[in-house]
């Protein structure tokens, strides 16, 4: 395992190199896996070497987010046909990768899947063909050398240059690992028209940009794709998956602040899967549960930890909101968080059993609370009766948890 020196702390180009790093070990897993099954054909080999080989382009291909969850859909299939289907798709989106940047001219890839999406075009392909070539900014597909069909990339769908609304969910298992109380939600409208999905995505972006610009360049490099994730109003159902980085699946909201809000908190779990993924950060016995301060129940050790590295998140963008729009409702959403985050501080002092990694990303996360104590305690003096209603709110939490979870450490 990697050494971890004293002075290194986790910012945005360490954890940038972890999360190429680790979407590249995935990926070279699954060829090997495929190679040893025979699944790989020459054709398909020199594709693979061919992106490897053009490091400039290799460097963006190992950040898109189809490389490592296809690699893993590759890694976890139970049965051959499962596994061959997926890795029919990772060719796939290789070869139209490849002639996106100008890697290769042409594709000889035989497509008898009337169904087929392409990830990288975000575009349905309803017909058979078995030659694409890319024309000036379109790509051409071919059967038999007769043009069937020619696409653009799905232009109304780019959220921003990097980031696409997908028109479909093609990761190839539905998790619960990260989730096990909850129902996995698959691609879902939820009655919500695309164009204001897509709006929403984009305004909620830009909140971020002019509020929080720091915040905004520390997240940007680690995401690619969202996923319509339902929509049920006054509620946020938003998930991300430690098997698919770079992917969130979010639901719409009633605003476009709690929708960056969601943005912000899931791409910190990604964050803190990427670091948790090459270093263990905890010790602890995962049987046992703590208070969390932001669920109604009880939570392992990580689920706390993973907790607080997204809510201080939260609560740095909540004062910048504060401090720029002067609404109330952000200073009482910065309170909230902020209390909260206190208790779990707490938590993780008292109980985790952290490593090496854990207390420099420990050390990491209380530096960025301790950025909004001086404002903290400004708005506690000009806001009273706000910040009394919050610290009822949370120590009514916790009173609550105490009586209703048995097995609870705090």
């Amino acid at each position: 395992m990697q050494e971890l020196h004293n002075e290194c702390s986790f910012n945005k180009e360490i954890v940038g190199l972890l999360y190429s790093n680790s979407s590249k070990l995935v990926f070279c897993d699954a060829i090997r896996v495929l190679e040893e099954r025979k699944l790989l054909s020459k054709y398909d080999k020199e594709l693979i070497n061919n992106i490897l080989k053009k490091d400039s382009c290799s460097k963006k291909f190992f950040k898109k987010s189809f490389v490592t969850y296809l690699g893993n859909g590759v890694l976890y299939s139970k049965d051959p046909q499962s596994m061959e289907t997926i890795k029919d798709q990772l060719v796939f989106e290789i070869g139209i990768y490849s002639i996106k940047n100008d890697l290769e001219t042409e594709i000889a890839y035989k497509n008898n899947d009337q169904k087929l999406f392409s990830i990288t075009l975000n575009q349905k392909i309803d017909k058979k063909f078995d030659l694409i070539k890319k024309g000036r900014d379109t790509y051409k597909f071919y059967l038999n050398k007769t043009l069937i069909l020619e696409l653009k990339e799905n232009e109304e769908c780019n959220v921003l240059e990097d980031i696409n609304f997908m028109e479909q969910d093609r990761n190839p298992f539905n998790e619960k690992d990260d989730h096990p109380e909850q129902e996995f939600v698959d691609y879902d409208l939820g009655g919500i028209q695309k164009k204001e999905w897509v709006r929403q995505f984009r305004t909620a972006y830009q909140i971020i940009k002019e509020k929080n610009p720091k915040m905004y360049e520390e997240i940007y490099g680690f995401l690619d794709a969202v996923v319509p994730h339902s929509y049920v109003p006054k509620r946020q159902l938003s998930s991300s998956y430690s098997r698919s980085p770079g992917i969130l699946y979010l639901s719409y909201t009633d605003t476009d602040e709690e929708q960056a809000e969601a943005i912000i908190h899931e791409v910190h779990h990604t964050i803190f899967n990427i670091i948790g993924g090459k270093y263990p950060l905890l010790n602890n016995n995962a049987s046992l549960r703590y208070y969390s301060a932001y669920r109604p129940d009880s939570r392992h050790i990580r689920g706390c930890f993973l907790g607080l590295h997204a809510f201080v998140a939260v609560q740095n963008f909540y004062k910048n909101m504060a401090k720029s729009k002067k609404e109330m409702i952000y200073t009482e959403k910065f309170f909230n968080a902020y209390l909260k985050n206190e208790k779990m501080i707490s938590v993780i002092k008292k109980y985790a059993d952290l490593t090496k990694a854990g207390r420099m990303l420990f050390e990491d996360i209380k530096a960025k609370y301790q950025q909004d104590t001086e404002f903290f305690e400004k708005a506690k003096r000009k806001f009273p009766e706000v910040f009394r209603f919050v610290l009822k709110e949370v120590e009514d939490h916790l009173e609550k948890a105490k009586k209703e979870n048995k097995i609870l450490m705090y």
